[in-house]
């Protein structure tokens, strides 16, 4: 739980960072929803108030959104490296990937903490079974 914690609170952090530097993208408001929308899911995770169905059906819309977003013609994130319309499209549509793949990593989270917990009341009782 301890890390699911971290992991979900740090993700939150970045995507509130996300919404910072928005303010000067030719679209801001749609962005700064789009990161405050992860950011609020990430930090809710962290707390366990979001049920997984949400993460999951969260992730495909945020992978769906990526996939169209993604540019006719990738050509790197950086400025100088090809068409500004290209790029823009490129950093969108990761950020978007990004998103999905948080809300993923936070059921499995849930999963991995749930099968050591079962692991490590195994190991107890079978220490005491020996006793």
């Amino acid at each position: 739980m301890i890390l699911k914690k971290t992991v979900s609170t740090l993700f939150g952090l970045a995507f509130v960072a996300f919404i910072v530097v928005q303010y000067n993208d030719p679209d801001p408001m749609l962005w700064m929803i789009i990161y405050g929308i992860a950011a609020l899911i990430s930090f809710a995770a962290a707390f366990n108030k979001t049920p997984h169905m949400l993460l999951w059906v969260t992730a495909a819309i945020f992978i769906l959104g990526g996939i169209y977003m993604w540019p006719d013609r990738f050509e790197g994130v950086s400025i100088g490296g090809g068409q500004i319309k290209n790029i823009e499209e490129a950093r969108e549509s990761l950020g978007l990937f990004l998103c999905a793949v948080a809300f993923c990593s936070y059921p499995l989270l849930d999963k991995f903490a749930m099968r050591r917990t079962v692991r490590l009341q195994q190991l107890q009782k079978a220490r005491w079974a020996n006793l």
